[in-house]
């Protein structure tokens, strides 16, 4: 059986299609470990006014509890520290 022919143009310019192309989402994470300093050692606190940045917007929360994975705002709303990006503690 014989292969068909090839036909192939002649290239002239940079072909640039070998480029790996990496969209990343933010991951400047600030250290959760300063907030969680806030709290005394069984995890509460007493309403803890932060300015919390998530991946959804900014928020102005109380927070009263901390636990494994996530705080507790007054509205009993779970904030995980995954969708934290940035916090400011207003005082």
């Amino acid at each position: 059986m014989k292969l068909p022919n090839v036909y192939a143009n002649k290239i002239d310019k940079d072909i640039k299609n070998n480029t790996e192309f990496v969209y990343n989402e933010i991951t400047t994470h600030k250290n959760i470990g300063d907030l969680k300093k806030e709290f005394d050692h069984n995890g509460y606190v007493n309403r803890l006014n932060v300015l919390i940045t998530t991946k959804d917007g900014s928020k102005n929360e109380k927070l009263i509890l901390c636990k494994d994975n996530y705080f507790v705002n007054i509205n009993n709303e779970k904030i995980y520290f995954d969708d934290i990006i940035d916090y400011q503690i207003k005082k």
